[in-house]
């Protein structure tokens, strides 16, 4: 899909030289930061989730003996 964006000229300055020295087109390496950034961003909001839940969530004090009895029962499966 082709996709017009606005960059700096610093940057495709960059981008160009970049992708000479990794022997990529400019246009698969903006394809991998893209994906990377997205990756990136997914991951650090999935942290801060996790970061919030912290202390809210309460655990059964049998959680260990009751997840140990569900391996147990699924190893005679």
């Amino acid at each position: 899909m082709r996709v017009t964006v606005n960059v700096p000229d610093r940057i495709i300055h960059d981008l160009k030289s970049h992708a000479t020295r990794e022997r990529k087109s400019v246009s698969s390496l903006v394809t991998e930061f893209i994906e990377f950034g997205m990756k990136d961003k997914r991951k650090r909001a999935a942290k801060e989730n996790i970061l919030q839940m912290i202390g809210k969530v309460k655990v059964n004090k049998n959680a260990l003996k009751m997840l140990d009895k569900m391996r147990s029962e699924d190893d005679r499966a």
